[in-house]
């Protein structure tokens, strides 16, 4: 026991000589040391703050967009009723047309020739007139 107490006194008395010795050198790396930790901390406390920041960022951006496809669904629906009531006047038209058609053959039968030829000219010009607002009203004009 001795022995291994003998050996690490000289191995204390040499590190306490040499710290001794380098006093101010150990004062210097002490500040370096310091100083880095120091810069690191302020480096962490910066980068945490600009974490925040975008963070709160994609917060907000995350909320308009969910705004923004609430919008978008909305119009959608919006957009699928419009069809829909388009379509039923659509057929609602075309059932109508059919119906004065099949009643104007049934006049037409018994109109003189210049009656008909009226007549039939009279439906000629609405059906071109329907046809072209129809054609208007789907190319979006």
């Amino acid at each position: 026991m001795e022995t291994e107490t003998q050996t690490k006194m000289p191995i204390l008395t040499k590190a306490a000589d040499w710290t001794r010795q380098n006093k101010y050198w150990l004062l210097v790396l002490v500040m370096l040391l310091l100083a880095a930790s120091f810069a690191l901390w302020a480096l962490d406390a910066r980068r945490s703050a600009q974490l925040s920041a975008l963070r709160a960022e994609y917060a907000a951006t995350a909320e308009k967009l969910r705004a923004a496809e609430a919008e978008v669904q909305e119009s959608r629906q919006r957009l699928a009723e419009k069809t829909a009531e388009l379509a039923a006047l659509r057929t609602a038209n075309d059932r109508h047309i059919r119906e004065v058609t099949a009643n104007a053959y049934k006049q037409a039968r018994s109109l003189s020739d210049d009656d008909l030829l009226a007549a039939f000219n009279l439906l000629i010009s609405g059906a071109r007139s329907r046809n072209v607002d129809r054609e208007r009203a789907d190319t979006g004009d």
